[in-house]
């Protein structure tokens, strides 16, 4: 026997209500972006503590607490954001590298080439001047550091790989000599980064502009085919 469903009577007297907050309103998301920016804040100032922290101190010497004094924040404040003072530095070392890779990436100039490597090689020799204390500093700890060392190489990779990028497309334009494109890309960054360190670093009496030029006379007449 099939027994009969209960009846269901709907009570159209009562009005359902569901939550406002279902979609946040443009206050909500005001909320979130100040929480944000504030946040992005608050990190570029611990970075900016913790570079001076490393170039007053050297970076074996400097501690957290000479971080967050510099940056006028708590120890807690501090690791919300960077586990250690190692966490802080590579952050350092990867500004550093997306400054980096944005030269290497720009593509050369049309029938200028060699204003393009002039161009770029400035843009390099100003970095190292702007950065030279960290560049200093993080190549002295990445000797005895093996995390380090991984980050800086992962930063020397990323330009290498960008120029490497730009021979073989110099190559399949015909403009460019039949190297190893990697090898090529290896030996130049080698070049131009030992001379800028060098110069910026060690103190090497050398004239920016003079250094740029000569620079981009090596680099172009080593890779690209003269008429």
């Amino acid at each position: 026997m099939v027994l009969p469903l209960p009846s269901r009577r709907w009570n159209t007297n009562t009005t359902t209500t569901y939550p406002a907050l279902a979609f946040p309103g443009p206050e909500a998301r005001s909320v979130k972006l100040a929480r944000v920016g504030h946040a992005s804040e608050t990190r570029a100032k611990l970075l900016a503590a913790s570079r001076r922290a490393f170039a007053e101190l050297g970076y074996a010497r400097a501690r957290v607490e000479d971080i967050v004094t510099r940056a006028g924040v708590g120890h807690g404040t501090f690791y919300a954001y960077f586990p250690n003072k190692q966490a802080a530095l590579a952050a350092l070392m990867r500004e550093h590298a997306g400054t980096l890779e944005e030269l290497a990436s720009q593509p050369w100039r049309a029938g200028d080439v060699r204003a393009s490597l002039a161009q770029v090689l400035g843009g390099l020799a100003d970095l190292y001047d702007r950065d030279a204390d960290m560049v200093g500093l993080w190549t002295e700890a990445a000797a005895n550091n093996p995390d380090l060392a991984k980050v800086l190489d992962e930063v020397r990779g990323q330009f290498v790989d960008r120029i490497a990028r730009n021979v073989e497309r110099a190559q399949a334009q015909g403009v460019a000599r039949d190297v190893h494109a990697r090898t090529a890309a290896v030996a130049l960054a080698a070049m131009a980064e030992q001379t800028l360190f060098l110069r910026a670093v060690r103190r090497e009496p050398l004239d920016r502009d003079v250094t740029v030029e000569t620079l981009a006379d090596l680099w172009h007449h080593a890779l690209y085919k003269t008429e």
